[in-house]
């Protein structure tokens, strides 16, 4: 870099010279008043010009040093203040919480009525692992709601928990290998309600149904999910003895044992915006009992998200079991399509990590 800024120097002074050689400057007598440098004087300027060209590249060279100093300073000071890294997580939770309450009061009302008292809550609690080929999917459910008309006992209208569980080894890329369990009962005593009496129906753990399904996970989309079980096994637990009957027990067998294939189809897509439908359609075939008579458990949830704290939900559950006996006015028990529909308006607030 120096040889280059000497040549430099030199060209330029060596032009310099040819021309004040050949310029001819006359002043107003007409004399020539030019004055050409000697050479002593000519390297004295080199001299001086090479030592600020030097001095100005040194400077530069210990301006570049310090400009680095200071970047590299604040970097690491930038990076001392930034917080700690966390930790990648592949888990997905969610809790969705309901709560609805309706109230009514009639103080002489020509046109009759009872006044009441209804409450309803549910909670929906989803934790969902996906890393790699594994999928494990958990889900937990428990609704429980009542009305009171004054004069009246209270009635229960809702009641239900369940739990499952679903673990996936990816076997291609929509395909998995699937194990799942499942668990359902309700809290308290329910009862069949006449003019004139009260008859127990169920209560925890009669009936408690508890399934292990081993098969393929089919995931065509994320929002739908199709599980074909062919080796499911299940037990029917009814502690009551006066119950069990009803639910295909014998009245000395509290633990009934099932065999058999499920299909099960579960739809969990938005379909509007804030308008979410969560649908889960189970088909049982018994090996032990009956394999023609397909046991069908159809549960399906419509739910509007009205702002951040209010929410419009139905939800409808459809179940036909040939085991479970149901009796008709006439006392008549039979087989029979059970439906249940809970239409709910009120608070509802979800806590979840994305």
């Amino acid at each position: 870099m120096k040889r280059i800024v000497l040549m430099a120097v030199s060209l330029f002074l060596t032009l310099t010279f040819s021309f004040a050689q050949e310029t001819v400057r006359v002043d107003s007598l007409g004399k020539d008043s030019t004055k050409i440098p000697t050479y002593e004087e000519l390297t004295r300027m080199y001299i001086r010009l090479a030592a600020k060209v030097d001095s100005a590249r040194q400077r530069a060279i210990e301006d570049s040093i310090l400009i680095a100093q200071f970047i590299e300073e604040s970097r690491k000071q930038a990076l001392a203040n930034m917080p700690a890294p966390k930790k990648p997580t592949f888990w997905t939770n969610s809790v969705l919480s309901q709560l609805n309450f309706s109230q009514t009061s009639l103080t002489n009302w020509a046109a009759g009525g009872n006044s009441s008292i209804a409450l309803g809550g549910y909670v929906d609690a989803k934790a969902n692992y996906d890393k790699d080929n594994i999928k494990f999917q958990n889900r937990f459910q428990i609704g429980y709601g009542f009305v009171k008309m004054f004069g009246d006992i209270l009635k229960k209208t809702d009641d239900r928990v369940s739990l499952d569980s679903k673990f996936g080894y990816k076997a291609t890329e929509k395909l998995y290998f699937s194990a799942a369990l499942g668990i359902k009962t309700q809290m308290a005593k329910g009862y069949k309600y006449t003019s004139s009496d009260t008859t127990l129906v169920s209560q925890f753990a009669a009936p408690l149904y508890t399934t292990l399904a081993l098969g393929m996970d089919y995931q065509p989309f994320p929002w739908l999910s199709m599980t074909f079980a062919p080796l499911t096994g299940g037990i029917v637990v009814v502690r009551v003895p006066e119950l069990r009957e009803n639910y295909g027990n014998k009245p000395d067998e509290s633990v009934r044992k099932e065999f058999g294939a499920q299909l099960k189809v579960k739809v969990d897509k938005e379909v509007f915006k804030n308008v979410k439908v969560d649908s889960e359609l189970t088909l049982f075939s018994d090996y032990l009992n009956k394999p023609q008579n397909i046991q069908v458990y159809w549960d399906l949830s419509v739910s509007m998200q009205v702002n951040k704290f209010m929410n419009a939900n139905i939800r409808t559950n459809l179940i036909y079991d040939d085991n479970i006996k149901i009796a008709d006015k006439n006392g008549n028990k039979a087989p029979r399509v059970q439906f249940r529909e809970v239409l709910s308006i009120g608070l509802s607030y979800t806590i979840s990590n994305k």
